[in-house]
């Protein structure tokens, strides 16, 4: 590797220099209107941390992929699938949304099986107001040409999915894991979700076979639908989540807005090295999340609200003029230890913050906490591993029926 360059190290001092001297400009004005606060006393609970993991492997005719998701507490319990998709619209977010639904569903299942709190690694808010565009689009579509049969589908779908989450709750409790199928919506035990429903005596599905032509579609809204539903269980619970990564600015933007000319000049840094500036000391800072339109949910999911549905999502969220502006969830720059780093710390408004950060501070140990570092631990998916095993499930395959090798060669073998 080449020596380091002193034109890169040049320009590089000369952004951090002027970036302190706008902290330090911005500091002395967020010490106006906001405070550093001291942490306040432990208070013991059950707590339960979740995180997930997620990995995926692209062969010439198919993608193979694996997810995962733990809740570490009192008690351990596991989440595992791995299973095989068509490269159809938007696979690595239907992936990445797989891992958030075993998320979800596992922090709502630790809630239901005697947690006080669940912790979530990442943050609540960008869970509730950001749907997913492609899913957006797609539902918009579908339900403009369908109206009520697919409302009614949506209705017998999910009707199927609490009946499954007792299943998997009590078999979650007595085992401590979950291996296989985690998605109906997908396929269960190699049947179709039409077929499942079919047999259920769904009339949305059997009545007629207006879905036939858009089955592909309709598996890519079942699914958001299952992560809709697994989050509203979590929505139901003491819940609260911790990023390590976050790039947020409401603090600047909030002290920007007030001082008008007297910050004239100043960039739009982000929170973290201006909140950081204001104490060395453990403690935290409330704020208050900024309300930005971010678009609204697709209409069939207003329409499943009106039904009932997904209750607790609904009262978490902050809309006006039919657009989600924001979320019912109080943040906080939290720093655990004195010269630690700071989280970003969101708490749902109906909780007590005081209590549920009090709660946190019982399993928490010098910048971080406990439960958390050991969910990301226990449930990350390396790739190695994940290699060999995906290798090891395709080659047994291969041995069954020399046909299935037009769908698993790998495009980069010839690299390798």
């Amino acid at each position: 590797m080449e020596r380091i360059s002193d034109v890169h190290v040049r320009e590089i001092r000369e952004f951090l220099l002027k970036s302190l001297k706008d902290v330090e400009r911005l500091r002395k004005a967020v010490g106006k209107y906001f405070s550093w606060k001291p942490l306040p006393t432990q208070r013991e609970a059950s707590v339960y941390a979740v995180d997930g993991s997620r990995m995926m492997k692209r062969l010439s005719g198919a993608i193979v992929y694996a997810v995962s998701a733990s809740a570490i507490g009192e008690k351990l319990y596991y989440w595992n699938d791995i299973g095989m998709v068509f490269p159809y619209k938007s696979v690595d977010d239907r992936v990445a949304l797989h891992m958030d639904i075993l998320e979800k569903r596992m922090g709502a299942m630790a809630l239901e099986l005697g947690a006080d709190l669940v912790l979530m690694d990442g943050t609540i808010s960008s869970a509730i107001i950001t749907p997913p565009t492609y899913v957006t689009s797609t539902t918009r579509d579908l339900y403009s040409r369908h109206g009520d049969k697919l409302l009614n589908a949506a209705l017998e779908f999910l009707d199927f999915l609490d009946e499954q989450w007792v299943e998997w709750r009590e078999k979650l409790k007595e085992e401590g894991v979950l291996n296989g199928f985690s998605l109906p919506s997908r396929s269960w035990n190699g049947e179709e979700v039409f077929s499942i429903l079919m047999k259920r005596g769904a009339k949305s599905i059997k009545g007629s076979f207006w879905w036939v032509n858009d089955k592909e579609d309709l598996i890519v809204l079942f699914e958001y639908l299952e992560y809709l539903h697994a989050l509203d269980r979590l929505l139901g619970g003491r819940v609260a989540a911790i990023a390590k990564t976050f790039y947020k600015s409401d603090v600047v933007k909030t002290v920007k807005s007030r001082e008008g000319d007297n910050l004239k000049g100043t960039p739009m840094i982000i929170d973290t090295p201006v909140v950081a500036s204001l104490s060395e000391e453990s403690g935290y800072l409330p704020f208050s999340y900024l309300k930005e339109p971010k678009g609204g949910f697709p209409r069939l999911v207003a329409e499943l609200m009106a039904r009932g549905r997904f209750q607790n999502l609904k009262d978490t969220l902050i809309m006006e003029g039919g657009k989600i502006v924001g979320a019912r969830i109080r943040p906080a720059y939290v720093r655990f230890a004195e010269g630690g780093l700071i989280y970003l710390l969101e708490v749902p408004e109906k909780q007590d913050f005081e209590r549920t950060l009090s709660e946190i501070l019982s399993v928490a140990e010098d910048e971080y906490v406990i439960p958390l570092e050991y969910a990301h631990h226990s449930v990350v998916i390396k790739k190695k591993e994940f290699d060999a095993y995906v290798n090891a499930v395709l080659s047994a395959l291969v041995g069954e029926d020399e046909r299935f090798l037009s769908f698993l060669r790998y495009g980069r073998e010839p690299l390798e």
